[in-house]
């Protein structure tokens, strides 16, 4: 009789610690951790979050640059049947205020710098712990209620031997009764303003996208991933990391991205995979390490993105690299379709193929109409994969599904031999650095200004980021011209940095459609126009 496969990655991790618990499972700067060192910690954190009162369902947000606790948070969270919440740590406190209001997590993981900050409101009780190892208190301290606790003493505390059923009341044997299932992990993405988008994904959501990479790429579990995309991102978190770490590999950690780092940490650890965006890429190309660098060992530069330059491609491959094209979204726990380096040069500007496990059809987006080769229309997605709705969005849910096809928003078509091309958006959405923005998110904000009546927000295209994010202002008469810096320096203590305007223009009116709806090609176009009779080039507008 055929046994259906466990998804719960905590399953994996257990099953590799019994075979290989010597094998290196991640290093970050100079801590190092074994595949059972690895497999114990994240039962130790289990063991506290089960203590502290977290049960099956209880989201647990995490708060971080890339760090070794989104890979064991995750597992303790799996382990217990939490929902695990990663979250951008680049998001001010008013917006990571309003995911903790949005999702209501039973506990808050920060590092030290957002910890700082303050502490989080909560309606309920909110567990709070700080990412800091050499701050001293215990598991139950006075401070555990209205403050941080400190989590790698807290963990200390704990043996990693399973939980008994007289240890915390009403919590079974860690595992002795089987995995969970169901949800597995919230992901946030680009909503509308006031309401964030969580995607849903379930543990075998997680699992058959790390399939259709297992699969698609032709990689072993026991090679190494460098982690240097944001693992609050899902082509960080399940693109092939997670995968590589719950099956007993080898977890390279960088905090943050830097491309001489990148390059040393590929040549130190043989790293055979890395996903990186575009921006992330010719960062490295540019970095005069890139030529004198041992990469031999890299033999699956992942590049995400719905269109790649060519001559990005074109200068890894003069360096003996065979980068793989990715797209993927959210809502396909990271895998859509791929395009092999062999395919490259005769499908330039193509994403490829579906990865094995994914269906994919071209509709029209009114009628839903299947479209013809060469002809445009609605790329829509379906497979084991891709997420059946959003966290409280049944908003989101019905409008982004047809059946169980995923409407994925992108335009596209296909060619006579089964390529996909992206050829635009629908939605409004700004990808600017691998980040989705909204316009109205920003728009908003800018409002707030004295003497901005109107704004318009809007990307125009550049090479190394995608897309730039401009804005045009419509003032109340008589209002002086508000400086850039006066601007920038009021919008960013509320929206974070990447969602800053690059540009600003002021219009005499906004443009708008027959409709009387704000017309953002239209200002794009008056915006694009203005920077070339004012000299200047997305290459000036590049974030440094």
């Amino acid at each position: 009789m055929h046994k259906p496969p466990i998804y719960n990655a905590a399953h994996a991790l257990d099953q590799a610690a019994f075979a290989h618990p010597a094998r290196t499972s991640i290093t970050y700067g100079d801590e190092v951790l074994t595949v059972s060192e690895a497999a114990a910690a994240t039962r130790q954190l289990a063991q506290l979050l089960a203590q502290a009162g977290v049960t099956r369902g209880d989201r647990v947000m995490l708060a971080s640059h890339n760090s070794p606790y989104h890979l064991l948070t995750h597992i303790a969270c799996a382990r217990l049947g939490a929902v695990f919440v990663p979250v951008s740590f680049r998001l001010t406190q008013i917006e990571l205020q309003e995911l903790v209001d949005f999702a209501a997590p039973r506990a808050i993981i920060c590092e030290p710098e957002i910890a700082a900050r303050g502490s989080f409101a909560s309606t309920g009780t909110l567990l709070q712990f700080v990412i800091d190892d050499d701050v001293q208190a215990g598991p139950l301290s006075a401070s555990f209620a209205h403050g941080y606790l400190a989590l790698g003493a807290a963990m200390a505390s704990h043996n990693g031997q399973m939980i008994s059923d007289t240890a915390n009341a009403g919590v079974e044997g860690l595992n002795q009764q089987g995995y969970p299932d169901g949800l597995a992990v919230l992901l946030l993405t680009s909503g509308s303003v006031g309401s964030p988008k969580a995607v849903a994904l379930t543990h075998a959501n997680l699992w058959w996208g790390s399939r259709n990479f297992r699969d698609g790429f032709e990689y072993r579990t026991d090679e190494t991933v460098l982690a240097a995309t944001p693992l609050s991102h899902v082509g960080g978190f399940n693109g092939t990391t997670l995968d590589i770490f719950s099956g007993g590999g080898h977890v390279v950690i960088e905090r943050h991205f830097d491309a001489g780092e990148t390059l040393r940490l590929i040549e130190q650890h043989h790293v055979n995979i890395m996903f990186a965006a575009p921006t992330m890429y010719i960062a490295l190309i540019n970095h005069p390490d890139f030529s004198t660098r041992d990469l031999s060992s890299w033999r699956l530069p992942l590049v995400g993105g719905a269109q790649v330059p060519a001559p990005l491609l074109g200068r890894l491959a003069a360096r003996g690299l065979r980068p793989i094209n990715v797209w993927g979204m959210t809502e396909t726990a990271a895998s859509g379709a791929y395009l092999p380096f062999e395919h490259c040069p005769n499908h330039p500007g193509s994403i490829g193929r579906p990865f094995p496990y994914v269906e994919a059809r071209i509709c029209d987006p009114e009628n839903s109409k299947s479209m013809g080769v060469g002809e445009v229309g609605e790329l829509l997605v379906r497979g084991p994969s891709v997420s059946t709705g959003y966290w409280h969005g049944e908003a989101y849910t019905e409008g982004s599904y047809n059946g169980d096809w995923l409407r994925t928003g992108d335009l596209a078509q296909v060619d006579s031999g089964g390529f996909l091309s992206i050829m635009g958006r629908k939605l409004d959405r700004i990808m600017t650095g691998g980040e989705g923005v909204l316009p109205d998110e920003v728009e908003n904000v800018l409002r707030q200004y004295p003497g901005i009546r109107d704004v318009v927000v809007c990307g125009v295209p550049d090479e190394v980021w995608g897309e730039l994010i401009v804005a045009g202002l419509e003032l109340e008469a008589g209002v002086a011209e508000p400086s850039f810096s006066d601007i920038e320096q009021s919008a960013q203590k509320v929206l974070a940095r990447f969602k800053l305007p690059r540009f600003v223009a002021v219009f005499e009116h906004i443009p708008l459609t027959a409709n009387d709806k704000i017309d953002r090609s239209g200002a794009q176009t008056i915006i694009e126009a203005l920077m070339a009779q004012q000299g200047v080039t997305t290459e000036d507008l590049r974030p440094q």
